[in-house]
């Protein structure tokens, strides 16, 4: 699918005045160079194996954001872990609770960073994109801003095989372009995007794939 009929990146930002300005475009490549740097940190400090699964990594993923953005985060924006959505109007439990987001004052306007394991197996792929890239796209996530980040932790299992994987289940989500190589963050090469309409929220949305290999 071709998305010529989804309006731009700029005509939804609209003015400088409607968004702090570390949340524009600007922003969000600042932001991606601390996760990419805090992945570093991460796998050079920490022994990451599938064993400590998912909630612990994102812990100790999330320690190495802090201490990136103790010395290089601006202080209009605070990171938080497990940013929290509410209650769901019907039925029982919260709504999905995202694992990292950069906000400002509004609660509502947000960065989101979204933490899956991946390994060579279907379930892996599918919350991947079930408990993922789907919450993105039906506005559980990031409704109010038109990009987020899903990273992959590739604990196990060939790493160029899993990342094709991934693309190959993102290049047939509906009303998406395909997940394709971005530029390198600060020498960080797997870096891919995709694009997505929305029916809810901004529109469109653009996703991060960043795969952290620790294999």
């Amino acid at each position: 699918m071709k998305l010529l009929d989804i309006p731009t990146q700029e005509s939804i930002l609209g003015s400088p005045t409607t968004l702090s300005e570390e949340l524009r475009l600007e922003g969000v490549s600042h932001r991606l160079k601390i996760l990419c740097d805090a992945y570093r940190n991460l796998h050079t400090h920490t022994k990451i194996t599938l064993s400590m699964g998912e909630t612990r990594i994102n812990e100790e993923f999330y320690r190495c954001v802090q201490i990136m953005w103790f010395d290089r985060g601006p202080k209009t924006l605070t990171p938080i872990h497990e940013k929290s959505h509410g209650k769901r109007i019907e039925g029982r439990g919260k709504t999905p609770t995202i694992d990292i987001c950069f906000r400002d004052w509004d609660p509502n306007l947000y960065f989101g960073v979204e933490c899956k394991i991946l390994e060579d197996k279907k379930e892996r792929y599918d919350y991947y994109i079930k408990g993922g890239v789907y919450r993105y796209i039906s506005g559980d996530y990031s409704r109010k801003f038109p990009s987020g980040v899903m990273i992959g932790y590739v604990v196990n299992g060939d790493f160029s095989k899993i990342i094709n994987e991934v693309k190959n289940r993102i290049d047939t989500v509906p009303h998406s372009s395909n997940m394709k190589i971005s530029s390198p963050i600060n020498g960080f090469k797997e870096h891919y995007e995709s694009v997505h309409k929305r029916k809810t929220g901004v529109s469109p949305f653009n996703i991060h794939h960043l795969f952290f290999c620790f294999t």
